[in-house]
């Protein structure tokens, strides 16, 4: 195992040592794989999706048998949501001593991790004899590495690690890519026929590396583009064709245009209640064109006709632009400006839509932003300039809180050469903050900006709209970010306005080490999630 992930070019994995993983985690090091060891197995499991996020292959995560292993889930079934290849490798207790019950057991007599990990993964396998070895080890990583991409799970019992094997033959995957041919005349003509076609950018841009190929798409028929939350950055925010977000954390333009649409050309969206949450249904256009990996929620969500185009989305769009005869396309006409922009809140205290409005331009350009889930992360959809495409990494889908603070530092490992910063809120950083002892151990300089608004602001907000209560949301003893960041040994600032915010950015750029810039912010400023509401009347 140690040697097929080296050859296939694994430098790094991520996880929290204990016994039932010695042999394996132990084995890797000598081949040459660092490992970095984590504060919890969760975050180790994030660092490993946002290390896959950037090289494009294999993340690998360890954790020991028992509750190293289901702190793990909740990492995988996010990195199944989006389609992130890590092999999650957990412990088992000896085969030969199935049914003594033992600490940290993972068998069926308590916590069966291999069945934990089935809905959560693509692929998951307890390995039970040495001999099974290759055929599923194999298996897991055609299917981690394949097309649609994503996560396994392996649970190796610590005698079955240590097992000597006859000489097994490990089949390293490459990318085949599969492409969908038999709809292109339909395509083609669905768009040249429509008025007023929109094309919907989604995460599945920013995943498949279709940067270049929307952006051709898009000018060749001049057609307006949108973008999900998760679609953020799948083009640069000052292109003429670029109409801003739509949905949760959008701009009123945005989700204008997506009520006077008669075509949807939908990128590697899912059309999630994140996307489509101000759609009224009467506006659901005639026609929805939607490129997928995955057939799972394709024309299934609005009532339009559906044209499916499945396959990897770059593969997809440089065939069809290839194919494309210039002599047959129709460039429509758009009648509407691009200015996006909504008016920016004017409050007491420091406005966060203010501050990510300008963080772009604080920021050097080879910047990766990894942002977290809640207000804080609707705010930066709406107003944070992408300049270059494919740097800004949100995840409104699955949505679980603390998830970029060990994706910064995955991508960080990954891509030394970038600026990695983490958005992330209050709430968030008390669940895995303790992360940045991670980076500061392993010298892995990301800057983590932690936005302090002492609650839990999105649902706070959002209960008190739909319910008139906000129990179980205010921090009644507010944390001290640069405190329990310095107590860690990282970096600290903090910030009550945008100029000690510009400040704070220059100085942690120029430290290259751990940091964290706090950012006291106005706990009444409104987020832009307030039109996703729940009726609990």
């Amino acid at each position: 195992m140690a040697e097929a992930l080296h050859n296939l070019g694994v430098t790094h994995s991520f996880g929290i040592i204990g016994k039932s993983i010695c042999p394996i985690a132990l084995k890797m090091v000598d081949y040459g794989i660092e490992f970095i060891p984590g504060r919890h197995e969760s975050s180790s499991g994030f660092a490993a999706g946002g290390y896959a996020l950037k090289t494009g292959s294999l993340g690998v995560a360890f954790g020991t048998s028992g509750p190293g292993g289901t702190n793990l889930l909740t990492a995988a079934a996010h990195a199944k949501a989006n389609n992130l290849p890590v092999l999650f490798i957990t412990g088992h207790q000896s085969i030969k001593e199935l049914g003594i019950p033992q600490c940290q057991d993972s068998t069926s007599y308590l916590a069966d991790l291999a069945d934990m990990f089935r809905p959560a993964t693509l692929f998951s396998k307890l390995v039970e004899r040495g001999d099974h070895f290759s055929t599923i080890f194999n298996h897991a990583l055609s299917i981690a590495l394949g097309d649609q991409k994503g996560p396994v799970h392996l649970c190796i019992p610590f005698d079955v690690q240590t097992e000597r094997l006859a000489e097994c033959r490990i089949v390293l995957p490459e990318r085949e890519g599969l492409v969908s041919y038999q709809n292109y005349d339909r395509v083609i003509s669905a768009i040249n026929q429509s008025a007023r076609p929109l094309i919907i950018a989604g995460k599945g841009v920013n995943r498949s590396g279709a940067h270049q190929e929307l952006v051709q798409l898009a000018e060749t028929f001049n057609i307006p583009v949108v973008t999900s939350p998760g679609g953020k950055g799948a083009i640069a925010y000052d292109h003429p064709l670029y109409h801003g977000p739509v949905g949760v954390g959008g701009s009123s333009h945005g989700d204008e245009l997506l009520n006077n649409s008669d075509l949807f050309i939908v990128l590697g969206s899912r059309l999630s209640d994140m996307t489509i949450c101000n759609l009224k249904p009467e506006n659901h256009p005639p026609q929805l064109i939607q490129f997928d990996v995955d057939p799972t929620f394709v024309g299934k969500i609005l009532s339009s006709s559906t044209i499916a185009v499945g396959g990897d989305l770059r593969d997809n769009l440089a065939l069809y632009l290839q194919k494309l005869d210039p002599s047959t396309v129709t460039k429509h006409e758009i009648t509407i400006s691009n200015a996006y922009n909504d008016e920016l809140p004017v409050l007491a205290g420091l406005s966060l839509a203010s501050v990510m409005s300008t963080m772009s331009d604080l920021i050097p350009y080879n910047s990766s932003v990894f942002v977290d889930d809640g207000s804080h992360g609707f705010n930066a959809v709406k107003w944070f300039n992408v300049r270059r495409p494919g740097s800004f990494i949100f995840d409104a889908y699955f949505a679980c809180m603390g998830n970029s603070i060990g994706m910064a530092i995955g991508a960080k490992t990954a891509s030394p050469g970038e600026t990695v910063f983490c958005i992330t809120g209050d709430g968030c950083f008390m669940m895995l903050g303790t992360e940045i002892n991670t980076a500061v151990c392993k010298d892995i300089p990301v800057i983590f900006i932690v936005v302090n608004n002492k609650q839990l602001d999105m649902a706070l907000k959002g209960m008190e709209k739909t319910t008139g209560r906000i129990d179980g949301t205010i921090f009644e003893v507010p944390m001290d970010a640069v405190k329990f960041a310095e107590s860690l040994g990282a970096a600290g600032f903090r910030c009550e306005t945008q100029e000690e915010f510009a400040a704070a950015i220059r100085e942690a750029v120029a430290l290259n080490k751990a940091a964290v810039i706090e950012l006291l912010t106005d706990r009444d400023e409104m987020p832009p999630t307030a039109h996703r509401t729940l009726d609990l009347t």
